[in-house]
């Protein structure tokens, strides 16, 4: 065939016909032998009744043989059955009616210095009964370099039939697959030719020391034999007595070589030489030297890699989005002041708010801050007790004791209110240890109640529990086109674990970085969180002289701030040398002998340490769960490109 023969595709018609032999056995004729004695048989009145067909046929002819006697028998045998075989060809005529199969598929594919292949297909159906037509599927997902997709870029140009006129198909891509289903009119009891063009842009792969061009020409899923399978590929005249080429026959896997491969200057002409089996294909090798193609440049490969794999473009989906999100709705607005040393915290604010506002999260220190600043207020007092067992192991705990009957905590603010219910339950004193595994269940009344303040107090646009239902939403919309493209079939998206693993990780931090921000407050939520940093840097900054200025109470007063905060151990150090009385909310076991505020703050950051640990921990729950190959090397059928297969309708 000539190269100009490709785009008026005329393949080069030869009779075909497969070798049969019908012989016996033996390989000689048997004479009609023990004749008598299959006679007897027959006419055998204690025969039983039951003797049919089958026991004939496997009496006289199980292993080849065709005596008289048998043939005698097999007569009057169907005889005697006529009304049961005519019963039951008349029932399975309709299971019988329809069949189809492929009496012959040819290739031509003509590649271009670019890589490109310009690929026609021609297939012979002969068809038995009532058809409307066929489908053909060609792959276009394949894995990649390095664990990533490599997608088929392939354009259908036309489907015709022999006589190059038009026929009608409809063309979707599906789990992978590109479907063409061709309806091919008057296919009853006949045989017809359907030609399919298509281009494919990149199925060369390139290699440092060669190019290849390995392809699957018929495909290896289609559910009926293939008679004859033939396929011409040409190539650039530079080629010519340089190239190397293999052919693969079989089903998936399979390494025979029922095929010839012949070359021809810078044509090779590939034909099997035994017919297909069903699920079987022919897959074509050719092994091209360098500079003889033209290999892509880095943008067109980048190009390629982005329409392969789309997952790539998640992180940027991502900050799109999120982006978008915290601009409309997460944005603090301008306070129109900056960060100034404060010499205390904004007015009605508490400890546990004050440390919210920061970063609008509640933190554990933020609770347990709130337990020091009812003791400062006189509501609580703290016992710090040491139990000894034999002389060695020592146990601490903490009693508190409350001060004031619950009639009195109707001014508490909400939190502090419901911490004071929860650790009083049982009268007026209470060890830190009885708290553990019964506490946890006020821990998010406390912050929703702290939440709640803040807003009501008018500190939030978008409060933290608003924000947070904003980014779960923000999580459906980046993933949901990804979600439609990988199940409805239009695009595998999921396909390459590493890039999916990459780029999910990639995704998350962005979105958590923007989620951590969306809580957008007022004009007064901005002031005052700017109050509130103003009087950290004063609590991180102070100097004794200002101290020795201030109330004798300073310290204690605002030491559960500088807890929230997280500045407790700057705030201690500012008084060291300068407090010199205990507070009298708290006891201590050595009693407070040589008062030092350093060792003070640090047995508060030891106590708040364990209150944390013990206001979380909660009863356990049990649960139960119960390739290419170099230089035209190693390959095999349906390895490489294109292949597929297809299905009548």
């Amino acid at each position: 065939m000539s190269r100009e023969a490709v785009q008026e595709y005329s393949p080069r018609r030869k009779p075909w016909v497969p070798k049969r032999r019908f012989a016996s056995p033996t390989g000689a004729k048997e004479p009609c032998e023990n004749a008598a004695q299959e006679l007897s048989i027959l006419n055998d009145s204690s025969a039983p009744s039951g003797l049919d067909l089958r026991r004939l046929l496997t009496h006289g002819l199980r292993r080849g043989r065709h005596s008289c006697a048998a043939s005698w028998l097999l007569a009057k045998a169907l005889l005697s059955k006529l009304p049961v075989l005519i019963c039951f060809a008349t029932l399975a005529v309709p299971l019988f009616a329809q069949s189809w199969r492929i009496a012959d598929f040819q290739d031509a594919i003509l590649i271009g210095e670019d890589g490109s292949a310009v690929v026609k297909e021609r297939v012979n159906l002969v068809f038995i009964g009532q058809w409307h037509g066929i489908h053909r599927t060609i792959p276009l997902e394949y894995p990649g370099p390095r664990g990533a997709n490599y997608t088929l870029c392939l354009d259908v140009t036309g489907v015709t039939d022999a006589a190059g006129q038009k026929l009608k198909y409809e063309s979707k891509t599906s789990g992978g697959y590109r479907d063409l289903k061709i309806y091919i009119p008057d296919a009853v009891d006949t045989t017809r030719t359907v030609e399919i063009g298509y281009i494919v842009r990149n199925g060369i792969r390139y290699f440092e020391d060669h190019d290849e061009f390995y392809w699957n020409v018929t495909g290896n899923d289609w559910p009926v034999p293939i008679d004859h399978a033939e396929a011409h590929v040409y190539l650039p005249k530079a080629a010519a007595g340089r190239l190397r080429a293999q052919a693969f026959t079989g089903v998936y896997g399979s390494a025979q070589r029922d095929a010839t491969s012949e070359i021809n200057g810078a044509d090779v002409a590939f034909e099997t030489t035994n017919p297909l089996p069903m699920r079987g294909g022919m897959t074509i090798d050719i092994f091209i030297p360098k500079d003889i193609l033209k290999e892509p440049g880095a943008l067109t490969r980048f190009f390629w890699f982005l329409g392969s794999n789309p997952v790539v473009f998640l992180p940027f989906v991502t900050f799109g989005v999120m982006f978008g999100l915290w601009w409309y709705k997460g944005r603090d607005p301008d306070p129109g002041r900056s960060v100034a040393p404060m010499y205390e915290p904004p007015p009605g604010v508490s400890p546990a708010e004050a440390g919210t506002l920061i970063d609008d999260t509640i933190h554990p220190r933020d609770i347990t801050s709130t337990i020091v600043d009812l003791a400062v207020r006189g509501y609580v007092k703290i016992e710090e007790t040491v139990d000894t067992t034999l002389l060695i192991f020592h146990s601490k705990d903490y009693v508190f004791h409350s001060l004031k009957p619950a009639t009195e905590w109707k001014g508490l603010a909400p939190h502090e209110r419901v911490m004071m219910e929860n650790i009083f339950a049982g009268g007026q004193e209470t060890k830190l240890s009885s708290l553990k595994n019964r506490f946890y269940t006020a821990i998010p009344i406390i912050q929703q109640d702290i939440k709640a303040a803040l807003k009501n107090k008018g500190m939030y646009l978008l409060d933290p529990d608003s924000a947070n239902g904003y980014s779960v939403v923000a999580v459906l919309v980046i993933v949901t086109p990804f979600l439609i493209a990988q199940f409805t079939g239009y695009k595998q998206v999921f396909n390459s674990v590493v890039l999916l693993i990459a780029c999910g990780i990639v995704s998350a931090i962005i979105w958590w970085l923007f989620a951590r921000q969306m809580s957008a407050k007022t004009l007064q939520g901005g002031r005052t969180r700017v109050a509130v940093l103003g009087f950290q840097e004063f609590m991180n900054r102070v100097d004794a002289d200002r101290l020795k200025r201030m109330p004798p109470d300073t310290f204690e007063k605002y030491l559960p701030y500088a807890m929230a905060l997280g500045v407790e151990h700057h705030w201690a150090q500012a008084f060291a040398g300068i407090i010199q009385n205990p507070p009298s909310w708290y006891v201590s076991p050595n009693g407070m002998t040589g008062f030092n505020p350093v060792f003070f703050s640090s047995s508060m950051h030891n106590m708040a340490s364990d209150m944390h640990q013990v206001f979380v921990s909660a009863p356990r729950s049990s649960s139960s769960g119960s390739g290419f190959g170099g230089g035209g090397g190693g390959g095999f059928s349906g390895g490489g490109f294109g292949g597929g297969g297809g299905s009548a309708f």
